[in-house]
């Protein structure tokens, strides 16, 4: 296996940069190699009402040069992974992600892309209608709307450039959510602040709900309601959370119950 290693202190940027870090596997999908690391696209289902498939979220799987799984919160988490290698392992995701689902039989769906908030301020310093990922994006026949940048619960190094990002970002035609509302900064704070196209609840707040607390999930919802978000409910593991949930005013749903986390080309057409 090739690993290019990456010693300074560059930030990926260009189409010539990420290039040579991108190969295809024997399943025609592609991957990257970066530094220490190994990078693969799965992806997951999202529906709304009456089992309608809307859009998949991609994730991404990294492995270390011993083959060994790495989670990817504990990865971004991590204090012994510089934030330079955080970043470009970030965008190579997106990279790889979008060009697993412009070639698959979906992309006329949504995709929703993880996105850190320290990778997101580099937006509010760019012109992001001649970036390098609008310009894959028209490449690809992919619409910008059909993009909903999610926006994890870590925090941001700068709040200011953060929230100046999401704003350029939305008004580029992007969709913008909130990942794991409920959870660490995914606060009612930021949701204010950048008032979201899609606010995503945390597993928890289901949780919570099937076991006899719903203060937090219904303040959740009638949030989202307020500012005009669509809501979709996460960690839908049994035919009971996902009753619990038609029940309530929600636009979509997503967990493994549903469909479990896949490859775009070899196996997501028999989770769906």
């Amino acid at each position: 296996m090739l690993f290019i290693n990456y010693t300074g202190t560059m930030i990926l940027t260009t189409k010539s940069q990420f290039q040579p870090l991108i190969f295809t596997d024997t399943n025609g999908e592609y991957i990257a190699h970066y530094s220490l690391w190994s990078l693969r696209s799965v992806f997951q289902p999202i529906y709304g009402h009456n089992n309608v498939l809307v859009g998949l979220e991609a994730l991404v799987r990294i492995e270390d040069v011993n083959g060994e799984s790495i989670r990817p919160d504990l990865f971004f988490s991590s204090t012994n992974i510089s934030i330079k290698d955080k970043i470009n392992i970030d965008k190579l995701s997106r990279v790889i992600h979008i060009r697993n689902f412009a070639v698959s039989e979906y992309k006329n769906l949504k995709l929703f892309l993880n996105i850190l908030p320290s990778v997101s301020e580099y937006f509010a310093l760019s012109d992001i209608n001649t970036c390098l990922l609008s310009n894959r994006l028209h490449e690809l026949q992919i619409d910008r709307s059909q993009i909903v940048m999610e926006i994890v619960e870590l925090n941001a190094n700068n709040e200011y450039l953060f929230v100046e990002a999401i704003k350029r970002l939305s008004e580029a035609g992007y969709c913008i959510a909130i990942d794991d509302f409920g959870a660490c900064a995914s606060t009612i704070e930021r949701v204010k602040s950048i008032r979201p196209d899609i606010i995503k609840l945390d597993r928890d707040l289901l949780l919570e709900h099937v076991s006899g607390e719903s203060t937090r999930l219904i303040e959740g919802i009638k949030m989202a309601r307020s500012i005009g978000s669509k809501i979709i409910v996460e960690g839908i593991e049994t035919k009971e959370h996902l009753d619990a949930m038609k029940m309530l005013d929600l636009d979509m749903f997503q967990g493994f119950y549903l469909a479990t986390p896949q490859p775009i080309r070899s196996r997501i057409k028999n989770a769906v």
